[in-house]
């Protein structure tokens, strides 16, 4: 019985040649050679001359070469050259690796935006704050400083870049320039390191040996046990009165680079420059104002408001300056489970303030406090402009900023020219109401 091969006959023979083949012996080396690392390059930081001459044209600057260097440094956060010194000194330490770094160069100006953004940051609160309060110049303070938040907040300036085709997507959200760029439609990238910010952010909220800022770590204990615990008021007082600062995210960064830019417009064109493109990107948008307050009491404050603005006016005071008349003027369903009742409220001398609807009685109340409320509050100003013919986006409001807007008609080698009227050479506010009133101000006191 003969004996199965125990490979195919193909496979049999390619193994026999593979045996008559010689094989080629390699040298084994003893001692390994001294290796030469060095770091891969990444891809470049700095965008093409086209985009920024591109970029300069939205910001209604001249395409210019000898503004990029300046462009460039606006399009750079401290935290990126912070991030290349740290590994710099780390690579010093270790002399045997040879790192090479194809970022730098010589020709590239080492700057940041940091003195340019806090120049425009400076400026986007002046300009949104009298637009603003000559708009609106029965606002509270408090209900402004929301509005500018509302304007010119970080949320505001990460849409503006986006509009002017900055840190769109891939490379300018990632803190690492290049790496996952996606399509050439993303954008200019940011230069920033998002390690140098996510250690500093540890930092700042951590005091001593890895202690949070806000204190140390409490362990629950029963009620029971309590008075058995030695507590010392001091390090609770400490505790409670530090303030953790708050976190810088790349939304900031994006922030920083859209006032940076406003700050350039300011340096190269004047103020009446950064001043229409602030109006033109920033002040132009359309924000619900009504949303910025949050009325605890809004019919004890509607009567306090009242009784000032009317005291404010010359009105005699009386017993009943600040009473406000609640009446129903209709009502439906009120047996039923879903009544609706509308409330109006009434000045003794039978004004009419607002109305407003509800459920039940005091919800309609409230509404109808929170309507007279906004509609006193948000009452715009019918000052117009002298300055709304020279083009400097100011719309129907006239502007301490928009004063001298144009240098040719005011101005005479420097000097103002004496053919301009006196009341064109100085700016008049609208008349306000009165002094403002503070919610629950009464009890702040008994606190403090």
């Amino acid at each position: 019985m003969s004996s199965r091969p125990v490979f195919p006959p193909s496979l049999a023979r390619r193994l026999a040649k593979r045996r008559l083949q010689p094989t080629s012996t390699r040298p084994l080396h003893t001692s390994s050679p001294i290796l030469n690392i060095s770091a891969k390059p990444e891809p470049s930081s700095i965008p093409p001359s086209t985009a920024l001459s591109a970029l300069l044209s939205r910001l209604s600057l001249p395409s210019d070469t000898s503004l990029h260097p300046t462009l460039i440094s606006c399009l750079t956060h401290p935290s990126y050259y912070s991030y290349q010194s740290q590994s710099q000194q780390q690579s010093e330490e270790l002399p045997e690796l040879e790192i090479v770094d194809f970022s730098s160069s010589s020709s590239i100006s080492k700057g940041d935006n940091e003195l340019l953004s806090t120049l425009g940051n400076s400026l986007l609160g002046l300009f949104a704050s009298e637009h603003i309060s000559s708009l609106y110049p029965l606002l509270p303070t408090q209900a402004i400083k929301n509005a500018i938040t509302a304007y010119v907040g970080p949320s505001t300036c990460l849409s503006v870049a986006r509009e002017l085709g900055v840190s769109v997507q891939g490379g300018g959200n990632m803190g690492q320039p290049g790496l996952g760029r996606g399509s050439n439609s993303a954008g200019l990238p940011i230069r920033w390191s998002k390690v140098y910010i996510q250690e500093k952010n540890y930092q700042d909220n951590v005091q001593g040996e890895n202690v949070p800022s806000r204190g140390p770590e409490k362990v629950p204990v029963a009620r029971r046990f309590q008075k058995f615990l030695e507590r010392d008021n001091k390090d609770e007082s400490e505790s409670e009165s530090r303030i953790s600062k708050r976190r810088e995210n790349f939304e900031d960064v994006v922030a920083a680079t859209v006032r940076a830019f406003v700050g350039l417009i300011y340096q190269e064109q004047g103020i009446h420059a950064a001043r229409s493109f602030v109006h033109a990107h920033f002040l132009s948008r359309s924000i619900d104002l009504t949303s910025l307050f949050n009325f605890k009491n809004p019919l004890h404050m509607l009567s306090s408001v009242i009784s000032s603005h009317l005291s404010s006016a010359g009105v005699p005071i009386s017993a009943n300056q600040g009473i406000i008349e609640k009446r129903l003027l209709a009502s439906t369903g009120v047996n039923s489970q879903s009544p609706l009742f509308l409330v109006g409220l009434f000045l003794p001398s039978g004004i009419k303030l607002a109305e407003g609807h509800g459920s039940s009685k005091a919800m309609a109340e409230y509404r109808a406090a929170k309507n007279a409320l906004l509609s006193l509050y948000l009452v715009r100003s019918e000052q117009t402009s002298p300055a709304e013919g020279l083009g400097i986006g100011s719309g129907a409001v006239s502007l301490p900023s928009s004063l001298y807007a144009s240098s040719e008609r005011w101005l005479d080698h420097g000097k103002i020219s004496e053919n301009v009227n006196e009341s064109e050479q100085s700016f008049r506010g609208a008349n306000w109401g009165g002094k403002e009133v503070i919610a629950e101000s009464r009890d702040l006191r008994r606190k403090v």
